[in-house]
């Protein structure tokens, strides 16, 4: 006999394990599966923007997060690659903690799988979904070896290319496809960011540099796939891009201190339908924002737990059609809606250098603009 659920989740990253949290401690019986063995490592700048803290607390990891080797990051830096450079410091407003974090994105995500197990979430790692079906009014999950599990509703918490989008025939061709591809490499030593997210602008595209308290630092980058060669990209990178820039030059001399580049595609695609009869989708897996001011984390954690307000009502009042799960994208956009706009004029502006450029010098002069708009970005804001 099949395994039966109120909710199962497939993709147990942070938009993942937020929902099943919040739906677990409302009762609910969840199960959340992921084809990764945990903790695995993810391509992600491991930049924890501190507009995180209230969700982090509400979700009962905050202590938990700090007691992993990490980084405490109280400023921000940003580079053009014709040598201008402007700082500001984050402020702290409203009670909440004046710092980010740099952590490796697989401590991070393995402290919020281990609470959603104390809430009484099934786990299931390390396995595949084979195929996804319905039945009567429940989904049917094939776990292969004859195993199947059962739920009433199904979460897509899969990641920007979701298998469950994909067959569930919620992706587009235009939702496929993306101007920048993400690269990401590891700098054994600091990297020499003394406590700074930083930004360094180089042709084509940007880099994010953090340390992440256990000897090295992360370098994650976005840039136009047009201008990449076919082969020999790493060398590409480095020399013909990267160095281009002399702070991130500096950084990656000698080159034997850099290990080799991962890559995602794409970085950014537009909006998908994020419900459908008894689904939802959250997390990278509903939207993909390009994360040029590190709250890529942030919008996929709030996503789930407003994605498990919804479903909660949904299964009190036993309406799990697509008519009312609507609510759920109609909330996201709502709550959400002033950083996804400031986060896509930042997208907009850091690849038109004309622009950014006479910025930063003009920052570095009079640090009253940048310190605002970090503020803005990194301040946490009521959320409930």
């Amino acid at each position: 006999m099949p395994r039966i659920f109120d909710v199962a989740i497939v993709g147990a990253g942070p938009a993942g394990s937020a929902t099943a949290i919040a739906l677990a401690r409302s009762g609910y019986d969840v199960a959340l599966i992921d084809k990764q063995i945990f903790p695995r490592e993810k391509l992600c700048g491991d930049f924890v923007n501190p507009i995180n803290w209230p969700t982090f607390r509400d979700l009962g990891v905050e202590e938990r997060l700090l007691a992993q080797p990490h980084t405490r990051v109280t400023g921000f830096r940003i580079t053009s690659y014709c040598g201008a450079s402007a700082a500001a410091t984050f402020s702290q407003l409203n009670q909440n903690r004046s710092f980010g974090l740099g952590i490796r994105r697989a401590q991070l995500d393995h402290v919020l799988l281990q609470r959603a197990e104390e809430a009484g979430v099934t786990i299931r790692t390390g396995q595949r979904v084979k195929q996804i079906s319905k039945h009567s009014k429940e989904w049917q999950l094939d776990m292969g070896a004859g195993e199947s599990w059962r739920a009433k509703i199904l979460v897509g918490a899969d990641g920007r290319n979701s298998w469950v989008a994909q067959q569930l025939g919620m992706n587009t061709r235009a939702a496929m496809r993306g101007r920048s591809i993400g690269f990401q490499t590891r700098i054994h030593g600091s990297g020499g960011t003394d406590g700074q997210i930083e930004i360094h602008l180089f042709p084509g595209g940007y880099a994010g540099l953090v340390g992440v308290g256990d000897g090295t630092a992360s370098l994650g980058l976005a840039i136009d796939k047009r201008i990449l060669p076919r082969v020999g990209v790493d060398e590409f990178l480095l020399t013909e891009r990267l160095a281009k820039n002399p702070y991130l030059k500096s950084v990656l001399e000698p080159r034997e201190k850099v290990d080799g580049f991962r890559a995602a595609y794409p970085v950014y695609f537009p909006k998908r339908r994020s419900f459908a009869d008894a689904v939802v989708l959250v997390g990278d897996a509903a939207r993909v924002t390009e994360p040029i001011t590190g709250e890529g984390i942030c919008f996929a954690m709030r996503s789930g737990m407003l994605a498990a307000e919804t479903l909660d009502r949904a299964l009190r009042q036993g309406d799990l059609s697509a008519n009312y799960l609507r609510t759920y994208e109609q909330t996201c956009a709502r709550t959400l809606r002033s950083r996804v706009l400031l986060n896509s004029l930042l997208r907009f502006a850091i690849y038109r250098p004309a622009l950014v450029h006479p910025l930063i010098r003009w920052s570095a002069r009079n640090n009253g603009l940048l310190g605002a708009l970090v503020n803005a970005v990194c301040v946490p804001a009521t959320v409930h």
